[in-house]
């Protein structure tokens, strides 16, 4: 009887870590097993945008990063009462952070966690 080998499937690095991600995320120690030059993900990109609480006449703008698409999403939300989130002044910040995976000093942020 003749056995058949199993095909061997290849993933480009970019598919291969966005698969362990949609199943859950890397392990901490993951990352040094990544070929270089792929971006990370800051955790800033996780989180979800800001939402707004209560009825505001106060509008606001800003950009996030939006897992579902793998891009930056403007969002608009009553600056009175809102929840915190992810929030970048200008799409060219969210892409560079979360798209590209490159941070610059002025991209810090307090909830970053």
């Amino acid at each position: 009887m003749s056995r058949t080998k199993p095909a061997l499937v290849w993933l480009s690095p970019l598919l291969l870590l966005l698969l362990l991600l949609s199943l859950g995320g890397l392990h901490p120690t993951a990352a040094r097993y990544l070929p270089p030059g792929l971006p990370v993900i800051p955790n800033i990109c996780k989180q979800p945008p800001p939402r707004s609480v209560g009825i505001c006449t106060i509008q606001i703008e800003g950009f996030y990063y939006d897992p579902a698409t793998l891009d930056c999403q403007m969002y608009s939300i009553g600056a009175c009462h809102s929840t915190p989130g992810q929030s970048f002044g200008d799409i060219q910040d969210c892409v560079a952070t979360c798209v590209h995976g490159r941070r610059r000093n002025q991209d810090l942020y307090v909830n970053e966690g």
